[in-house]
């Protein structure tokens, strides 16, 4: 910890001291790890020396000079490129190879090839991979938050498990040196090359983050290489073009840009990288870059910051030296100059030539050639190469995007996003029954990630507009969003230089400058944070920094509270939008939020064994498609369409198409509209139904407890075919249908089919004076749930359909609802069946169930539509006790009644299905499933289980009644069960 004090204090900062010993002694505290094991100061033991010493005696002076050297490799080339590279390990013997654009498989391939090559020693394996390999391997690795995204994280411990994440991967793709962390403090917007690569602006934020990521790096048995000395972060030129100066004096230079390199060297990094500058306060020569400059190296970082680790170049390809500096003379003005290892030479064998000679004039030194050779070489040994190498190939695609780095990554996102502003204190959206959303993505023409994530919170109307917008464009969506309380305004295909307005256009502006006055506007940036500086009049303002699917996801989260907002800016932007600005919003009860198994403890590769088995069930003809659902401790882990929407291959299911959910309207409808009437005093289901549907007085009924009925303990028939009697041979009656609405044909059945009007009242009439059975043992029956449905909209005045919604679908921003085709949804709708028995039509968007079409598509038993996303949040609601993101829809008391077994039912709460339990019935269920869960069937393909002693939900949608009812092979399969078993597997 003196080493730190020390560090601060020859900064010369002692106005912030304290907040930055605070930040860093909160960095290093995380690691217990003194990294030594890096540190070349520290010796390791004697058997290192004893090995470094042996192999350098046995190593000609050409083997020994090819040590100094790392050389371009890819695994996306020819093979003319490849041979080359493998001609020069033959003939120069480099310490190393630096991989760049390929494939994994090809890249361990070529790895093992030449590291057989390579028989003097092991190859020294390098990548520039800072936010991950995806930066090399976009298609088929990991691509991490920038480090600027980084920046804003303010769990360090974070940036530690993301280095040993890294180091994991770099190791299994034969991978020994990363370079990185970048290290510069980037106080330029206009940086044209650093930019996003730092951790921002603030000198001990960055050292607190680049300290945590060699951390990682480095116990993952990687080394570590802190970029780019002495520091490139307030620069206007791209060293890869051209030469950049840095025209600051040494007390500025001392107090921030050196100052994260002489941290990160008192605590162990294994090495450097030195940057193309030039900086005529550390040396003078016009033109000398940094990395050929003794007194940077030499003078500054092994003396005075008195680094002893490796020393790397940057690439000396770049424009940077290569202008100033031809192929060899500038390889030994580097190798003078101190670095260890040149990287990426312009013409190695001009290289190996120009050594040569330079030794014989005498303007190189053979002894400190050496002792970079043994550096090199006691590099080498603490990474283990002083054995040959190869690289498994097998699963080494699988191996690298594994679903705990995965978790790792969406850590990482939801810790950076960061809400820099949130004026009317809106962030979250805790009112959806009365706001009125809508979503605007700028920049991108076709519905984006962040939109279809926010739709699964609320009732969205999505709009899209690319970067030029002309006026009559920007009239007519002005004309349309300003009937919307809030605009999730996000910008999109952003830019990372100020050169471009980061990818933001003048229409862009100018429109959601317009819009501001006629709506409350949320604009998510999924860019660089400097481009906040176009936008500060906006009232809610969230910095995503990137475009990442993932990151889409997470920010929708953030912005609907299902997720908590932690990061903080980690540049600054403009007066509104400072370093270290950042509102922390926590939200105690949360929305569903959407993630991965493994954040849940459950395993990917379990649950994607339910693949297989829908694959079968698709291809046996069981159902033609579906959407699954899992969720864990509020969390929604596995989601999922799959097939198509009927055996014709035209139109795939997708998660937002509603499905006839039959008998889930018994749980998803009727019973927590009853549930919620008990609790406002309205109804007691110890009551008989009598008492709330007067008909039933002077029927055979009168005495039949609300609760029997629920239980389907009441006596009543299973189901009644009204629709037979209005059937003449087999064809709707005319006289009872009419193919459009009149004053006494009103009762919509299908489409073009309407019923006359005094049948319903002979549907109720039927109902009412239907026998009752001899007992009262459990006999499932529809009519029960029904005259619920009746019960409802005597008590409260409206209709199952309208109580429910008002009190339940728009609260909890569902899209369930009944008569889909009511509100323009018949084609969001999956077809349920090709009805040749009754309507003689195919049924999309209007209730399947007879009965239920009889009375206009609204019962207690069948006629609701719904996603597998509506019926999570109902269920998830139910096992949070009737509580969900902060409203308390039922009562605890009252949830814990009806999802209780009913005392002396082997399988029934009240009004829920629940596991049955005696082993002589037809198991209902997952037999894995744990005793109380509860939930239910639909005869058109559904399940819906929530267990709460695992806090779990288990949901499958399907259609397996198209193109027919009586195809029951999914029942035969028993696919449903099956599914649910492999949920349950899938948990540690």
């Amino acid at each position: 910890m003196l080493l730190i004090r020390k560090s601060l204090l020859r900064s010369g900062q002692t106005a912030v001291f304290r907040v930055g010993v605070a930040l860093l002694l909160g960095a290093m505290l995380l690691s217990a790890n003194d990294n030594h094991f890096y540190n070349f100061g520290h010796p390791l033991d004697q058997r290192e020396a004893a090995w470094v010493d042996s192999v350098f005696n046995n190593l000609s002076d050409d083997a020994r000079f090819g040590q100094l050297f790392m050389l371009r490799a890819a695994s996306d080339q020819d093979s003319a490129y490849e041979a080359n590279v493998e001609h020069l390990i033959r003939r120069y013997h480099p310490g190393g190879l630096c991989f760049f654009q390929g494939t994994p498989e090809k890249q361990a391939s070529l790895t093992n090839r030449y590291q057989a090559l390579s028989d003097t020693l092991p190859l020294m394996i390098g990548m520039d991979a800072e936010w991950g390999l995806g930066m090399r391997m976009r298609e088929t690795t990991i691509s991490f938050p920038k480090q600027i995204m980084l920046g804003a994280i303010q769990d360090n411990k974070l940036i530690y498990d993301f280095g040993q994440e890294m180091a994991r991967e770099c190791r299994r793709l034969g991978v020994h040196v990363s370079f990185s962390p970048d290290a510069d403090v980037n106080n330029n917007s206009g940086n044209p090359v650093i930019n996003e690569r730092s951790f921002g602006e603030d000198r001990y934020n960055v050292s607190a983050k680049c300290f945590q990521y060699m951390m990682g790096l480095q116990d993952g048995r990687v080394l570590a290489c802190a970029k780019h000395f002495p520091g490139h972060g307030d620069t206007q030129t791209d060293s890869h073009l051209d030469l950049p100066v840095l025209n600051f004096n040494r007390t500025r230079l001392d107090s921030l840009e050196l100052f994260p390199f002489r941290v990160l060297s008192q605590h162990g990094i294994g090495s450097m990288m030195v940057a193309h500058l030039n900086v005529p306060a550390l040396d003078n020569r016009t033109n000398r870059p940094t990395t050929l400059s003794q007194p940077a190296i030499q003078g500054v970082l092994r003396n005075e910051i008195g680094f002893e680790g490796l020393i790397f170049t940057d690439a000396m390809e770049m424009k940077g030296v290569t202008k100033y500096f031809g192929p060899g003379e500038a390889d030994v003005e580097a190798l003078r100059a101190g670095n260890d290892i040149v990287l990426l030479p312009a013409d190695f064998a001009a290289s190996m030539l120009a050594i040569h000679v330079a030794l014989d004039s005498g303007l190189l030194d053979r002894t400190q050639l050496y002792s970079s050779v043994k550096r090199v070489l006691r590099a080498k040994y603490r990474l283990g190469l002083t054995v040959p190498q190869r690289v498994q190939i097998t699963n080494i695609g699988t191996d690298l995007k594994a679903p705990s780095s995965l978790l790792i990554k969406r850590k990482l996102i939801e810790n950076a996003l960061t809400l820099v502003r949130d004026v009317p204190g809106r962030v979250g959206f805790p009112d959806l029954a009365t706001t009125r959303f809508a979503s605007l993505a700028l920049g991108d023409t076709t519905r984006t990630e962040f939109q279809t994530a926010c739709g699964r919170y609320a009732q969205i109307s999505h709009f899209n507009a690319g970067k030029n917008i002309d006026s009559a464009q920007s009239a007519r969506l002005l004309d349309t969003l300003r009937q919307f309380d809030v605009v999730l305004v996000s910008i999109h295909g952003t830019r990372t230089k100020a050169v471009d307005s980061f990818g933001v256009t003048n229409p862009q502006r100018l429109l959601i400058g317009r819009l501001q006055p006629l709506a409350t506007v949320a604009l998510t940036m999924f860019g660089n944070p400097y481009s906040l500086r176009f936008f500060d009049d906006c009232p809610i303002l969230l910095e995503a920094f990137t475009e990442d699917p993932m990151v889409q996801q997470a920010a929708a989260q953030a912005l609907f509270g299902a997720s908590d907002i932690h990061g903080k800016l980690p540049v600054t932007s403009s007066p509104k939008a400072k370093y270290g600005q950042g509102i922390t919003k926590v939200f105690p009860q949360k929305r569903l939020g959407y993630t991965l198994p493994e954040a849940v403890g459950m395993n990917s590769d379990t649950l994607a064994l339910m693949e297989n088995i829908i694959r079968e069930m698709i291809a046996s003809g069981a159902a033609p498609g579906c959407q699954v659902l899992v969720a864990k401790d509020n969390q929604v882990v596995w989601h999922q369409a799959y097939g198509y929407q009927t055996y014709e291959p035209t139109h795939p299911v997708t998660l937002e198409n509603l499905y006839d959910l039959a008998s889930v309207t018994k749980v998803g409808a009727s019973t927590i509209s009853t549930m919620k009437l008990v609790d406002m005093g309205l109804l007691n289901v110890d009551s008989a139904m009598s008492r709330y549907i007067p008909e039933l007085r002077n029927s055979n009924k009168k005495d039949l407890k609300v609760v029997e009925m629920l239980i389907h303990q009441a006596g009543l028939q299973a189901w009644i075919p009204f629709y037979t009697r209005t059937l003449d041979n087999s064809l709707p009656d005319p006289s009872i249908y009419r193919p459009a609405p009149t004053t006494n044909f009103s009762v919509p059945v299908a489409a073009n089919f309407y019923l006359r009007n005094d049948w319903v009242d002979t549907v109720w009439q039927t109902i009412f004076r239907s026998p009752l059975r001899e007992n009262k043992n459990y006999k499932y029956s529809d009519l029960g749930l029904i005259l619920t449905s009746r019960a409802i909209r005597n008590v409260s005045g409206l209709g199952v359909n309208d109580f429910a919604d008002q009190n339940f679908y728009q609260p909890l921003g569902l899209s369930a609802t009944f008569n889909p085709w009511q509100r323009g949804w018949t084609q969001r709708c999956v077809p349920t069946e090709e009805d040749a028995y009754y309507r003689h039509q195919r049924l999309q968007g209007y209730v399947h169930d007879m009965g239920a079409a009889m009375l206009g598509g609204v019962s207690g038993h069948a006629g609701l539509f719904g996603t597998a996303n509506d019926l999570a949040r109902i269920f998830q609601m139910l096992l949070n006790q009737g509580q969900y993101a902060g409203k308390q829809y039922i009562q605890p008391k009252t949830v814990q009644r009806f999802t209780t077994r009913y005392p002396g039912s082997s399988r029934r709460g009240i009004g829920f299905d629940m596991r049955e339990s005696d082993p002589k019935q037809t198991m209902n269920m997952s037999a894995l499933a744990g005793p109380r869960t509860f939930g239910h069937l639909g005869f058109t393909g559904i399940g819906v289980w929530a267990d709460p002693d695992k806090n779990l939900i288990f949901i499958f949608l399907s259609n397996r009644t198209y193109p027919t009812m009586e195809n029951n092979k999914l029942i035969d399969g028993d696919y449903r069960p099956r599914l649910q078993s492999i949920v349950y597997r899938a948990l540690k």
